[in-house]
């Protein structure tokens, strides 16, 4: 065996050597990846706010509703409530602690509704988290990436755009020149 011989043998090693090194060096960069992504999932799920409305009964038309309001996730900043009960769509805005147990919240009356409903419901809920991110809490935990174009889609939908504002979820609204 000569030495050009031996040189190519020992290129060929150090090649194959150079290929195994990569291939378990992409896995492992794939697994901390998936770890992370895992992670930071886990993390999401423990700042998300979730609240839970109760109603607490009927209230005489005209006059606030009580409900209670408690949050089993993260702290929620900021968020947006409208519910229905009866002949009266009521709306409120709220802000909970993490994981706080249930509070008394008396929304007022926005407006008659549309149609009468036999039981109390929820039309919208929305909740932003400190970080500024929101979520469609009705809809599993949904996230907004646009808070105001959302949220002014669902306000039309409901027939209340112009007549309820949020402004600890979408941010204040620019005051309109004359």
């Amino acid at each position: 065996m000569g030495l050009n011989q031996l040189l190519v043998a020992l290129a060929a090693v150090t090649a194959l050597a150079a290929v195994w090194a990569a291939v378990f060096a992409m896995r492992a960069d794939q697994a901390t990846r998936r770890a992370s992504r895992a992670a930071e999932r886990r993390w999401d799920d423990s700042v998300k706010p979730v609240p839970h409305i109760v109603f607490m009964g009927s209230s005489p038309p005209g006059q606030p509703i009580e409900v209670h309001v408690e949050n089993l996730g993260g702290t929620m900043a900021g968020g947006g409530v409208i519910v229905q009960s009866g002949d009266d769509l009521y709306a409120g805005e709220l802000s909970l602690p993490e994981k706080s147990a249930a509070r008394s919240v008396s929304l007022q009356p926005v407006i008659k509704a549309w149609q009468r409903a036999g039981q109390p419901r929820c039309l919208l809920l929305v909740a932003r988290d400190v970080t500024g991110r929101c979520w469609d809490s009705q809809d599993v935990a949904t996230p907004i990436k646009d808070p105001r174009k959302w949220l002014g889609g669902r306000l039309h939908d409901l027939r209340l755009q112009g007549v309820v504002d949020f402004p600890s979820v979408t941010g204040p609204t620019a005051p309109r020149r004359q």
